[in-house]
């Protein structure tokens, strides 16, 4: 029973970290982006004042 589970972890682990990998790139892109988006609008209304 306890080889089982010793087993079934690292499969879960590397599951999680191959399904992580996108959602981090993806967060990553996304970050860039909103960043560039308000640095934008905040330089846009900086400069009407």
């Amino acid at each position: 029973m306890t080889t089982h589970s010793v087993t079934r972890a690292p499969a879960a682990h590397f599951d999680f970290h191959a399904l992580l990998r996108p959602v981090l790139t993806g967060l990553r892109f996304t970050g860039h982006f909103l960043v560039a988006l308000v640095s934008v609008i905040f330089l846009g209304s900086a400069s009407e004042h």
